[in-house]
């Protein structure tokens, strides 16, 4: 058999492997239903287009290893709108941080995560993230996206496992649904400042998680990240005390503005307690957390 020959039955074992791993969300979605139908054609977007949908927002998605979305809309009476959007990430991992990023609230009544609000129900489940709007908020159209939801549930088989990360966070006064997970620096930032740089060194290849801790009255934020080796994780602490703990090698140091911080190195393990109200809470944080 010649190597061209090899080559095209190759190709075509990869094409149908890929096929065969997709889910035909259209072929699944109603095209009508209870006074509602398609106003058009599913748009399909990459990480190349999908700036043209999400105008300002698309970074959040790319920077979880977005791979492509789906979205349709569905009309009804006077004009009002559903709608749909499927966002296939890069791991179950990306899909929980994408619909960690925003919630405030989560419940299982959808997928492995959910969150309604205001007519806008968003969930994960394996490498998918779904948004459906149906704004402004009417029970009749609270009915439709929940069973929209749940027929896109069902389609996924699969479920994803959750960053393992998370599964070190200590267990004790954390506030569940205040946990993020991530892989790009600028948002811790946009949970709680700590520098403009990457003081840190967070990337690709060094998960991190983000989790509030109520203290009584108070509250305190535990970033835990986890390098590929010990090296880095003491490099990223080294520039961590300099910048921001004025060079100090306490394991919990007293801020100007009457906060307390700290930090605690275990291997390729960086774990940091911020905005804490004593220095007894930062130690107990970093003391509970898990191997």
């Amino acid at each position: 058999m010649s190597a061209r020959i090899v080559f095209i039955l190759l190709l075509g074992l990869m094409r149908f492997t890929v096929m065969a791993d997709a889910i035909d969300f259209n072929g699944v979605l109603p095209k009508a239903m209870d006074g509602w139908a398609r106003s058009g054609p599913p748009e399909l977007f990459t990480p190349a287009t999908l700036s043209k949908y999400i105008d300002g927002g698309a970074e959040l998605y790319i920077s979880y290893h977005f791979k492509s979305a789906f979205a349709l809309k569905y009309k009804g009476a006077a004009d009002m709108e559903i709608a749909v959007d499927i966002f296939e990430m890069g791991s179950s991992a990306d899909a929980f941080g994408v619909f960690a990023h925003s919630r405030e609230t989560e419940d299982h009544a959808v997928g492995q995560g959910s969150e309604y609000a205001a007519g806008l129900l968003t969930f994960w489940k394996d490498r998918y993230y779904v948004s459906i709007l149906a704004y402004p908020e009417t029970p009749a159209k609270r009915e439709i996206v929940f069973k929209l939801g749940r027929t896109i549930a069902g389609t996924i088989k699969n479920e994803g496992v959750l960053p393992p990360v998370l599964a070190r966070l200590p267990a004790e006064n954390l506030v569940p649904e205040s946990v993020k997970y991530f892989h790009h620096y600028i948002w811790l930032n946009s949970f709680t400042f700590v520098s403009n740089e990457n003081v840190l060194d967070i990337g690709d290849d060094t998960p991190a998680a983000l989790a509030k801790y109520r203290l009584g009255s108070a509250n305190a934020f535990l970033l835990l990240v986890l390098y590929p080796d010990a090296g880095r994780a003491e490099a990223a602490a080294g520039q961590f005390r300099q910048k921001l703990l004025g060079g100090s090698a306490e394991e919990a140091v007293a801020l100007k503005d009457g906060r307390w911080a700290g930090l605690k190195l275990k291997g390729g393990r960086l774990g940091i307690v911020l905005n804490a109200p004593d220095g007894a809470a930062v130690r107990t944080i970093l003391g509970n957390i898990k191997d």
